[in-house]
């Protein structure tokens, strides 16, 4: 038996979808549909939902549930047509459609794990979808990994109020070395009062730099708590 992320199929279909809906309307900021694009925009999207594994042969019956998740599809499009803009956002006008060989560090350099975290109503404790959250560093935006991580980021109904990062690695002289690295947050949605939140992190350098997700090497945020504007803090 074969287990998968049905979600995969899924998002692919989405994204297809969606790059010739928006390829017809031709809006200013598309300026490719090409195969490599598409794949970095289904990578953005598959970073933020939930994944659901079934086992090869019983995948039809649980897509065609899937298929009739209305919000789950609706969230999907939200998140495939933000991460079609955030690909195309980076893209040069003489971008090809040849992907060339990404250059990878082999130096030392300082490798952060992936940051997780999620946003709650402070009254109800329910998940808060369609907050959007912004990792800051030094008063500027994190650089993040590659295209297919987005900063700021989003909250949706599917991801259930959580948001994560995956930052570029930051070279340096020598490997073992510990320093410590401040972040904050800035947290914001419509109708409730905007916060900041503040972490530091202590990362040690490593010898070259990490290809591929390891979630046993992530850093947990605190559950962040926001209130409708007007609503008293009872935190405060």
């Amino acid at each position: 038996m074969h287990i998968h992320n049905m979600m995969e199929e899924i998002v692919i279909e989405r994204i297809n979808r969606l790059n010739d809906r928006i390829k017809e309307i031709n809006p200013p900021w598309f300026r490719c549909s090409c195969e490599n694009c598409r794949m970095d925009a289904v990578s953005y999207v598959l970073n933020r939902i939930p994944p659901k594994y079934v086992v090869s042969g019983r995948g039809v019956v649980h897509s065609a549930e899937v298929f009739k998740d209305g919000q789950l599809l609706a969230d999907i499009d939200a998140i495939g047509i933000e991460g079609i803009r955030t690909v195309n956002s980076i893209q040069r006008p003489d971008h090809i459609h040849t992907r060339k060989t990404a250059k990878h560090h082999d130096s030392p350099l300082f490798n952060f794990p992936i940051f997780t975290g999620c946003v709650l109503d402070g009254t109800t404790f329910e998940p808060l979808n369609g907050a959007s959250i912004k990792l800051m560093r030094n008063g500027t935006t994190v650089i993040m990994k590659d295209s297919s991580w987005a900063n700021p980021c989003k909250t949706y109904h599917t991801t259930k109020g959580v948001f994560s990062f995956w930052l570029k690695p930051e070279p340096t002289d020598a490997a073992g070395v510990t320093e410590q690295f401040d972040f904050s947050l800035e947290i914001s949605a419509d109708g409730y009062e905007s916060i900041n939140y503040g972490f530091t992190l202590q990362v040690t350098s490593e010898d070259s730099e990490k290809q591929t997700l390891n979630s046993t090497y992530s850093y947990k945020i605190q559950d962040l708590f926001m209130f409708r504007t007007g609503t008293e803090n009872p935190m405060e």
